[in-house]
């Protein structure tokens, strides 16, 4: 009677066990997509993708920064580059030496300050005054806020229906001037996604449980641990 009373628990606490590793593994499976949703919980995602005419575009490369944040323009052609403002006025230089201007006329000096344009325009900005150059760099890279590549507002835009779903959400194009002659930064503009089913709360909700078979597991091992008695196992 002792030998199977013993043998019961030990297959009991076992099984315990077992369904804790079982927990645990699942725990870690789920936990990598979650830490991956997290990593890259990003509403959109602007990619700005080609200077037209292409020939125009030799020499200069860009990138969009954490996904759509400020786009950052090198100027390796040769050639003087200029990025127009808002109103068609001349915002940013890049020099063929690499000397980096702005204009401080340009009421885009004022706005790309931060990612809502939410600085004030000085009273002295005028688009149509002639430029007044400010050097701001001399390594032929300039990075900015555009809010013609990125979204001026947090969540889903009115357009999208699911927004589950990745998708586009506009075309935009950054006009440029390269040697006097008119050229076009060109990009798009996506929603990335998001996900409605609540993983953190799975997560959790599995933590838990993961806990309390622990806790079955180290009750069972108390009672192992304890003085073998039971009924009927009194030997004679």
């Amino acid at each position: 009677m002792t030998v199977a009373y013993r043998g019961r628990r030990a297959t009991a606490s076992k099984t315990f066990i077992l369904a804790a590793m079982g927990v645990l593994a699942l725990i870690l499976l789920l936990a990598a997509p979650v830490q991956a949703h997290k990593a890259s919980s990003h509403d959109f995602e602007s990619v700005p993708e080609s200077i037209v005419p292409p020939a125009l575009g030799a020499g200069i490369t860009f990138e969009m920064t954490d996904y759509d944040s400020q786009i950052r323009l090198q100027n390796d052609s040769g050639r003087e580059v200029v990025v127009k403002g808002y109103d068609g006025e001349p915002y940013a230089r890049l020099d063929p030496d690499g000397a980096v201007y702005l204009n401080s006329r340009s009421p885009a000096f004022y706005l790309n300050q931060d990612r809502y344009a939410r600085t004030a325009v000085d009273p002295s900005a005028d688009p149509s005054a002639p430029p007044k150059w400010v050097r701001q760099a001399t390594e032929g890279e300039f990075s900015w806020f555009d809010k013609r590549s990125h979204s001026m507002q947090t969540g889903p835009p009115p357009s999208i229906e699911d927004t589950t779903q990745p998708q586009a959400v506009k075309d935009y194009g950054i006009p440029l001037e390269v040697d006097g002659q008119p050229a076009e930064l060109k990009g798009t503009l996506y929603w990335s996604g998001k996900s409605e089913f609540p993983m953190g709360i799975v997560a959790g909700l599995l933590v838990a449980t993961f806990i309390c078979a622990m806790l079955g597991v180290f009750a069972l091992e108390a009672v192992r641990r304890s003085p073998e008695e039971s009924p009927g196992s009194h030997a004679a």
